[in-house]
């Protein structure tokens, strides 16, 4: 697309993939969109050339999908594997980031805030996510039912086809990162989240359903709910402009609440 370049991030394990549209404005962070568990950056294709028009704007391929590097070995495709493919490319920022996870990118942008804190970070935002994809009282998120990676491999496949998918991630990634998708848990690490934060869930979202979006709100201090009446799992697809709209006035707000 006009406008989007792709640059490479090296780091210790191989290159990681970016996309990358609009230039640094001082004094106005850059918004770092991460993508789920089965997609790629090119979920975003639909929302970067819009926000580009006034923010700096990088999405990335993380481990496993796109030009970046493949591990084959559903060990290395953690929460923690993520992370570390985040940070490097966070890394590479000059300047504050709003952070934008989406899916299983909110689950990697909660575990990159655990380990490294929000310095540098000016805002955070999370979409159709949970910080427990598992938590008591919830109906659960299941994106898949596998247990094993031989498993998951498999239903990955099946699972593009369904959905006729035609850009995904690796099936072994999608195999490694769901057994860790479906373990972790973040709720006690949400009250020391000090930035802005943005919760947004559609109210027909059949893959994490709304609860786990009122539950994550609850349980982080700053933030802001937005439930979308009738917006199911994918709200860069399904309402790409609103959802642009409403990323860039969140920067905006992170702006002023960085200045104040």
């Amino acid at each position: 697309m006009s406008g989007i370049r792709k640059v490479w991030v090296e780091t210790p394990q191989g290159p990681i993939e970016a996309a990358v549209a609009g230039r640094v404005v001082a004094d106005r962070p850059t918004l770092v969109l991460v993508h789920g568990i089965q997609g790629t950056q090119a979920v975003w294709d639909a929302v970067i050339p819009v926000l580009a028009q006034d923010w700096h704007v990088i999405a990335p391929n993380l481990r496993g999908r796109g030009g970046s590097f493949v591990v084959n070995n559903a060990e290395h495709y953690r929460m923690t594997d993520f992370a570390d493919d985040l940070a490097e490319v966070m890394d590479g920022i000059a300047g504050n980031v709003v952070l934008v996870g989406w899916s299983m990118g909110g689950l990697v942008a909660l575990e990159h805030l655990q380990r490294r804190g929000s310095d540098r970070m000016a805002g955070l935002a999370l979409l159709s996510t949970s910080a427990c994809l598992q938590a008591e009282g919830l109906e659960p998120a299941v994106w898949f039912r596998g247990n094993t990676p031989d498993t998951l491999v498999e239903e990955a496949r099946v699972r593009a086809r369904r959905l006729k998918l035609t850009d995904t991630a690796a099936d072994i990634a999608v195999a490694g990162a769901w057994l860790s998708a479906a373990q972790v848990d973040y709720r006690p690490a949400l009250d020391s989240i000090d930035v802005p934060v943005l919760v947004l869930h559609g109210t027909a979202d059949p893959e994490c359903p709304p609860d786990h979006g009122n539950a994550l709100a609850a349980g982080l201090a700053t933030s802001r709910l937005e439930l979308w009446q009738g917006c199911g799992h994918v709200p860069m697809a399904e309402q790409p402009g609103a959802l642009a709209e409403t990323l860039a006035a969140f920067a905006s707000g992170c702006c002023a609440a960085v200045a104040s």
